[in-house]
């Protein structure tokens, strides 16, 4: 449990997350074949669409379209760098009355990553995000590498560090309780959280592996081919937070209109 995340948000009252935004990106007519981070350069605008629409559905934390930064391999580092700036300068401006910028990365092989996965975090905590969350962590020494440079350039900034399952089998399973138990014993201020999985009910299931509820959780909203609507997505809301969650969202396939499902779920008002 993270002391700096809840000097961020003091209060016991539940936070409302945004939603997924390359996917959001995607259906605006976003490339496939072009990494999403490009967006915050060529299309800026898509971007802050997204984040407008998740502040006026009620999200109080806003995540920089940075997430696939490290899988835009085939850019300079300097256009990259001009990319993730640019997509906290974007979240910056969309965020009002409150609402946070979280910058956002994937932490999926990070150790493959290196000075790139440096370069990005300096340039988020040098536009001044209000704290970092590293998204899709399901080896133990990727979340070691996250919480290196987290410590190296961000060490102030509250800490968020999500496990995921991509298969949702027993050795994957496996290592998202390795993540957790790690982080845990780690002796950082880090909060342990968990996101997108294979929808919510899988994301529920593996949130009870945890050696408590995760208080920041983000489920997807299932699979390209068998997506859940927004009723199950605001049940599992609600299930979560009855559970101990506190910080709830949406990943992949969440929109403005399943935030404003989600919030109603978690304290009966949107923000």
């Amino acid at each position: 449990m993270s002391q700096r995340l809840d000097q961020l948000f003091p209060g016991s009252s539940p936070v409302l997350l945004d939603g997924g935004m390359g996917t959001s990106l995607r259906s605006m007519g976003w490339p496939v074949s072009d990494a999403t981070v490009m967006a915050n350069l060529n299309a800026p605008e898509l971007v802050a669409s997204v984040h407008e629409a998740a502040v006026e559905s009620g999200a109080r934390v806003l995540h920089t379209n940075t997430f696939g930064a490290l899988l835009g391999a085939s850019n300079s580092t300097s256009e990259l760098a001009d990319a993730v700036a640019s997509g906290a300068r974007i979240a910056r401006k969309a965020a009002r009355n409150g609402v946070k910028v979280a910058g956002s990365l994937d932490a999926y092989d990070l150790a493959f990553h290196g000075p790139r996965l440096d370069e990005v975090v300096k340039v988020l905590v040098d536009e001044g995000v209000d704290l970092l969350v590293f998204e899709t962590v399901n080896k133990a020494q990727d979340a070691l590498r996250a919480l290196d440079a987290r410590r190296e350039y961000g060490s102030r900034l509250p800490c968020v560090v999500c496990a995921s399952t991509t298969d949702g089998s027993r050795p994957d399973m496996d290592r998202v309780l390795e993540v957790v138990t790690m982080l845990e014993a780690s002796g950082e201020d880090v909060e342990p959280g968990l996101n997108c999985c294979r929808g919510p009910h899988e994301a529920f299931k593996v949130a009870l592996t945890f050696p408590s509820m995760p208080r920041w959780i983000k489920p997807s909203t299932g699979l390209d081919d068998e997506p859940v609507d927004d009723n199950v997505m605001a049940a599992f809301a609600r299930a979560a937070r009855l559970r101990g969650a506190r910080f709830v969202g949406a990943c992949c396939g969440g929109t403005a209109d399943t935030l404003v499902q989600m919030g109603l779920a978690l304290d009966g008002s949107v923000r």
